[in-house]
């Protein structure tokens, strides 16, 4: 990504990934979604925090809805059912 502003990447996509750093014990991806977007209750093998640098989402986890906005930082452990849904277009942070 040399010479790219991860904050102005944009696209019609609903949701768009872009990997910031890989490495055997780190994994941060950029996730842009629009607003209205959802990503249905699904389970995850690591433990995970977002990181909301832009925008509204309402983020359920075990049935249990937290409303992050610019800013929040939100943990949650491998294997929790959880969901997303875009309140605002909102760029954020998955750390894994």
């Amino acid at each position: 990504m040399k010479g790219t502003n991860v904050m102005q990447i944009a696209g019609n996509e609903k949701v768009k990934s872009c990997p910031i750093l890989k490495t055997k014990r780190f994994d941060a991806t950029l996730l842009i979604m629009q607003q209205g977007h959802q990503i249905p209750p699904h389970t995850s093998s690591a433990n995970a925090m977002i990181l909301i640098l832009e925008g509204r989402i309402a983020f359920m986890l075990n049935e249990e809805v937290t409303i992050l906005e610019t800013g929040d930082v939100f943990s949650f452990g491998a294997n929790e059912i959880h969901a997303l849904q875009a309140l605002e277009t909102a760029r954020f942070i998955l750390i894994k």
